[in-house]
């Protein structure tokens, strides 16, 4: 795990959440905040993840996915990882080069939008906060969270 420092990649990776996926933050309860390319579904989060969720999810993307991945958490520290490192669910440290706390986003969106996608955009998890809503991007990864909805406390969510 590392902390995307670069500045023109983190541009460049937000950037294309902005204008490729049309990603509008908002707290507002109606509306479309993300439109993702390719096969998606999106989810009710009927339940906040403990660390058994969390283990799910983690298992599934080194499952579909396996290798380097971008981890982001909007407002905050973005991180290229890699799942088969198993990072603990409330994972952080303190980064004594910037003089900060440094805080490795869960899976669960809690109280911030919570991005996981690989390099290549193939596959996504994408959280928003406030509608408790994830959108799974990518026919292999919805294959195999469908596998997990009743563990993972998903309900289909059409609007």
């Amino acid at each position: 795990m590392q902390v995307i420092t670069d500045k023109a990649l983190y541009r460049t990776i937000w950037a294309k959440i902005y204008s490729d996926y049309s990603f509008r933050p908002s707290i507002e309860s109606h509306g479309k905040w993300l439109k993702p390319e390719g096969v998606f579904r999106k989810y009710k989060l009927e339940m906040i993840w403990n660390e058994t969720q969390e283990a799910i999810i983690n298992s599934i993307l080194c499952e579909v996915i396996g290798k380097e991945m971008y981890a982001l958490d909007l407002q905050h520290d973005c991180f290229l990882f890699d799942p088969n490192e198993r990072i603990p669910t409330g994972y952080e440290y303190y980064d004594d080069e910037r003089e900060c706390n440094v805080y490795f986003p869960e899976y669960y969106p809690d109280g911030d939008y919570h991005f996981f996608v690989s390099k290549d955009w193939e596959f996504g998890l994408y959280g928003h906060p406030w509608r408790k809503e994830l959108i799974v991007v990518g026919e292999e990864l919805l294959f195999a969270i469908e596998k997990h909805l009743t563990e993972l406390g998903l309900k289909n969510h059409f609007s």
